[in-house]
């Protein structure tokens, strides 16, 4: 065998092999997923469904800044149920909407300033980034969970828009 046939099938050969590796590479979850398979997010999951709110799956790349069920059971008695409610869906869309902003912002994108993000609602937020992150009055408790089209941003709080009484009828 001459040197040229050699190259070539050593050549073949690792192409062979990093497409194998790539084929085989793991690959995060969506957001949507990463939410309906965390038992931290049943109350956003449901929230989400209650909603009719796109599918998370195919928007991004977003920063999702995700309320854990904690952070639902400290709204008002009776606020989330009240949001729910087929007829406060549009309400319950832009609460959610509030949460999400359009582009990644990791942690360290996000320390050591404010920042102020639009929201797909329309609405700013100020994401202080001093001594920990802190978004709409919610501290980030658990950082840079990294899904295929985004990042969350887990809170232990809801951000709410200014004016939102939760809990009372609008």
């Amino acid at each position: 065998m001459n040197r040229r046939n050699l190259g070539a099938i050593l050549l073949a050969g690792v192409a062979a092999i990093a497409l194998s590796a790539c084929a085989r590479a793991p690959q995060n979850p969506s957001i949507r997923e990463v939410v309906d398979s965390n038992a931290a997010f049943t109350t956003l999951a449901r929230a989400l469904t209650a909603a009719g709110a796109p599918s998370l799956d195919d928007a991004g790349p977003v920063t999702v800044f995700a309320p854990r069920n904690s952070a639902f059971d400290a709204l008002p008695e009776g606020a989330l149920d009240r949001l729910m409610q087929p007829q406060n869906r549009g309400e319950l869309t832009r609460l959610l909407q509030l949460h999400v902003v359009p582009g990644t912002y990791a942690t360290a994108d996000l320390s050591g300033r404010t920042t102020t993000l639009t929201t797909l609602s329309g609405l700013d937020i100020v994401v202080d980034g001093f001594d920990g992150v802190r978004v709409g009055g919610a501290d980030v408790v658990q950082p840079d969970v990294m899904a295929s089209n985004g990042i969350i941003q887990v809170t232990d709080g809801v951000i709410m828009p200014q004016g939102l009484v939760p809990g009372e009828a609008p």
